[in-house]
């Protein structure tokens, strides 16, 4: 049976299957089981490590308190009826809150750009690779603007790969470690070419395609060759707004997508957007270029290409896009399940024009930014001395 809770902290009530407490003048609601499950005793917690040891599969489907209190310093002290006795700190409980408005204030989502997007944010190699607060810097444009340049990197043949070892790991590919983009009448890629490069994505042809990408420009001196980049969420956003029916088939209509060479073959098929537990977008594919004939059954093709063409009007109108051009040490990083690059036509007479690039796991430059904050280190639950 509840009982009523005042709004002191430390104000405790326990309901049949989960307790409540009041912290910073709220009551927050944690289930037994979770409780439980969470235990930093030292019979629950690997101690050196901090990792879990307690088998979750072994808590009793009726566990609950037989005893339950509140220090003010040491938290929730609770007796479990399987014999373990557990203490939970106030800053615990606060960091690992599960309700609503906790769980969506830890979401942090990104500022989409606007329709009048200008160039992402730029910053020093110095800087970047010189500092802590640099390179946090950095890693925040990225997280935050989805894209971020960073001038003066020494023009040397594979500098993007130590750029790279710097900020996190190299995500390892089909076709070259580090490749190559150059004039190539041999090239098996659209990029060996001068034309134009309409936005994509890149390697949409594995099931998880590289999140980051790393392009660094050797040489850039011939005429023409902008780059360009849009904000894919943003535009996925507007077609969500306007036409909610044309962004559910995208969502939901898989799509053939390959890229191969004469020793290499990349082949995935999959819906254009994915779409994370809240519903938000998480990853979207936007290749046209490697785009293979749609198999998807009869009735959904036409309503497919209506929505394409109307998602590919708006990547292409420029709204939500950023134009630049780059010069000889430029390397530019794109969180590449968000946002878009291409590149305006070139003259490949008019000077020489080569990029080196590599591809990066975001969840690693996140990591790195994680640890340089200080922030990745679980907090423990239970005084060490306890446990």
């Amino acid at each position: 049976m509840s009982q009523t809770l005042d709004t002191t902290d430390g104000a405790l009530a326990l309901d049949e299957r989960h307790l409540s407490v009041v912290l910073d003048g709220q009551p927050r609601h944690f289930h037994y089981v979770w409780l439980r499950d969470n235990s930093w005793a030292a019979d629950d917690r690997v101690r050196q490590s901090g990792e879990r040891k307690l088998f979750t599969g072994s808590i009793p489907a009726d566990i609950a308190p037989t005893t339950a209190a509140w220090d003010p310093d040491r938290g929730l002290q609770v007796q479990w009826n399987d014999g373990r006795a557990a203490t939970y700190s106030p800053d615990w409980l606060r960091r690992y809150d599960y309700s609503p408005a906790a769980r969506a204030a830890r979401r942090r989502p990104v500022s989409l750009w606007s329709a009048t997007a200008g160039e992402p944010p730029w910053f020093a190699h110095a800087d970047v690779v010189g500092s802590t607060d640099g390179q946090l810097a950095y890693l925040d444009a990225v997280r935050e603007h989805g894209a971020a340049v960073v001038s003066g990197v020494p023009s040397e043949d594979h500098e993007v790969e130590r750029f790279a070892e710097h900020i996190g790991h190299v995500r390892e590919v089909a076709f070259e470690r580090v490749h190559n983009v150059r004039h190539d009448p041999a090239g098996y890629n659209v990029a060996h070419t001068p034309g134009e490069l309409k936005p994509h994505t890149d390697l949409p042809s594995y099931d998880w395609p590289p999140s980051v990408q790393l392009l660094h420009f050797l040489t850039h001196r011939a005429t023409g060759g902008e780059s360009t980049l849009v904000d894919g969420w943003a535009a996925l956003a507007e077609l969500r707004r306007d036409a909610p029916e044309h962004f559910d088939t995208l969502v939901r209509v898989p799509v053939p997508y390959q890229l191969f060479s004469d020793d290499e073959d990349t082949w995935a098929e999959n819906p254009m957007v994915q779409l994370d537990t809240g519903g938000e977008v998480r990853l979207f594919r936007f290749s046209n270029q490697l785009a293979q004939p749609l198999a998807a059954p009869f009735e959904d093709v036409e309503a497919f290409y209506d929505a394409y063409r109307h998602l590919a009007r708006i990547i292409d109108s420029g709204r939500y896009r950023a134009t630049f051009g780059a010069e000889d040490g430029d390397l530019l990083t794109v969180h590449s399940h968000r946002v878009l690059h291409g590149r305006l036509p070139y003259d490949p007479t008019s000077g020489a024009r080569h990029l080196q690039d590599v591809y990066m796991e975001f969840d690693d430059l996140m990591a790195r930014r994680r640890v340089l904050r200080g922030e990745h280190r679980p907090l423990a639950a239970q005084p060490q001395e306890d446990a």
